[in-house]
């Protein structure tokens, strides 16, 4: 591998940490539901608004970002991004109340504008013929993040329910365990802050600065000496020949002219289908998800399976995506995941809800159970209607403190299916969806209007994927049942495939130069 090889790929991760600070906080709230819902007494729409609040602070960030982007340069941007991670978790981890929570989340989302810097930073240093693999860093990062956040959901709360002296001297029990959930996420923030200063400007941003002798400072750590003055040549040739210098709303009148128009809709519409085919819900929510199939106490374990599997087709996204192509890719993806939810939608159709008095007798020491009596026996085909007679029995917070162990007592169902479904989603979306957005977003904006063009596109994927799908979920579980809810994500994940059939290209092995001119951005401005 070359130098410069070496140092693009050190820059890459050190940019997509941030990628691993979003896994973890989005997968570390997961955990946190049974204890705040007892401590706070959140309904089903809180427990959403506190998933979804970082969206809510990435969707105002979102809508300046690129500004930001522009006056101060990626790297500032990103390391101001560190800091409101550091802040978030402090302020997550001393939370008092759901309004405390929720607004120490917020600023937390102001910092989720990471995901669409990074595929904008590392696009813009990564070589032609690495960059699918160095964008695919920031989802790699993500799933690692996930799975580090599933471990340690599961050991922390192994911790606190064994009770030992040590842990309760320093706050480690069950009242506090999610309070050390949400808190450890400041350790690798701290860190991502520091490495940050390890890394160079992006030198398109520095180009569109006018300072081209720091780009081509920049150009000959980033490829082999021999492709310097072509790469370089090639940048000055794309903004010259445009009036680049665009303000921030002239790169907004350029985003939308109609040279612009088939970028824009590819990635509006790869953000709307990322979004809906229901990941961060599936995230979001896993140990609920398992709770709802009578996962019990396993429901964390089961979480970390799904997450280390979900890493390995990761890596192998990373190991062929400049092989096969993101066309091929995304479309597989697609399919396959409309196909896995069907397979946890029949799962969920399928199943059955009964009491049995031993259940009622078990639960007996936690609430007053008398009032299920005559509901033992009685067979439920819906979740729906087995939760509200039991919560019309004996009240929303009785249910609330025995909703887990009278699942596991109560289901019958075909778990495994259920369990592969879910792998099989999880896995397909790390292998497809989920780095495809990142590496599309890298590639098909020209430099001229790259910042507000990603942050745009990375904005409606927040509406969508981070707003109303993890807002929704809880709601949709108690409202519309499980089977409609994964029935409604495997539809949207068909429809995906039919949009993206038609208006995705492929772009592997192409600079951000030629992939300009082959969508037609080249005459945007």
């Amino acid at each position: 591998m070359y130098q410069s090889s070496r140092n693009a790929l050190f820059y890459a991760f050190i940019v997509s940490i941030g990628g691993f600070i979003f896994g973890l906080d989005i997968m570390l709230i997961s955990g946190t539901f049974q204890y705040t819902s007892i401590e706070f007494g959140l309904t089903a729409i809180e427990k959403g608004n506190i998933a979804a609040a970082p969206n809510y602070g990435a969707l105002i960030a979102l809508l300046v970002a690129g500004y930001f982007c522009d006056k101060l340069g990626r790297k500032r941007t990103l390391m101001i991004i560190a800091g409101l991670y550091v802040i978030s978790a402090i302020g997550s981890a001393f939370a008092t109340s759901y309004f405390g929570l929720f607004s120490a989340r917020l600023v937390g989302g102001l910092a989720f504008t990471s995901l669409s810097l990074a595929s904008m930073y590392i696009g813009e240093i990564a070589p032609p013929r690495m960059r699918g693999k160095l964008v695919g860093l920031n989802q790699l990062n993500i799933v690692l993040g996930i799975l580090a956040a599933t471990i340690l959901n599961y050991y922390l709360v192994e911790i606190a329910n064994a009770g030992q002296s040590w842990s309760q001297m320093i706050g480690l029990d069950e009242a506090n365990v999610w309070r050390w959930m949400l808190g450890l996420e400041t350790i690798p923030a701290v860190i991502w802050f520091v490495l940050l200063f390890f890394i160079p400007e992006s030198p398109r941003w520095l180009m569109l600065n006018h300072s081209k002798e720091k780009a081509h400072s920049v150009i000959k750590k980033l490829v082999p000496a021999n492709e310097v003055e072509t790469q370089f040549n090639q940048i000055v040739h794309s903004l010259e020949n445009t009036e680049h210098s665009l303000s921030y709303g002239e790169q907004l009148k350029a985003l939308f002219s109609k040279s612009m128009r088939m970028a824009l809709l590819i990635g509006v519409f790869m953000a709307i289908i990322q979004s809906l085919s229901g990941m961060n819900a599936v995230l979001a929510f896993m140990p609920m998800i398992f709770q709802q199939v009578g996962g019990g106490e396993s429901a964390f374990l089961q979480s970390i399976w799904v997450s280390l599997i979900g890493t390995v087709f990761t890596v192998m996204a990373l190991l062929l995506i400049d092989k096969l192509g993101r066309r091929k890719i995304l479309l597989g993806g697609l399919v396959t995941c409309a196909i896995s939810m069907g397979l946890v939608t029949y799962g969920f159709y399928d199943a059955t809800y009964m009491i049995s008095a031993e259940a009622i007798n078990s639960l007996s020491t936690s609430v007053d159970t008398s009032a299920l009596t005559p509901l033992i026996g009685m067979e439920y085909t819906s979740d729906i209607n087995f939760k509200t007679a039991v919560i019309d029995a004996i009240g929303r917070d009785s249910f609330a403190l025995i909703e887990n162990d009278l699942l596991l007592q109560s289901t019958d169902i075909q778990g495994m299916l259920v369990l592969v479904g879910i792998i099989a989603f999880v896995c397909s979306y790390n292998f497809s969806l989920g780095p495809i957005l990142w590496i599309l977003f890298s590639e098909i904006f020209p430099t001229k209007v790259r910042a507000v063009a990603i942050t745009s596109s990375a904005l409606v994927a927040t509406i969508f994927g981070g707003i109303v799908v993890p807002t929704l979920f809880p709601w949709q579980l108690e409202n519309l049942g499980a089977t409609y809810t994964f029935l409604a994500y495997g539809a949207f994940c068909l429809l995906g495939f039919a949009v993206m059939a038609k208006i995705t290209p492929e772009t592997k092995g192409k600079t951000i130069e030629e992939i300009e001119e082959l969508i037609g951005g080249d005459k945007a401005a």
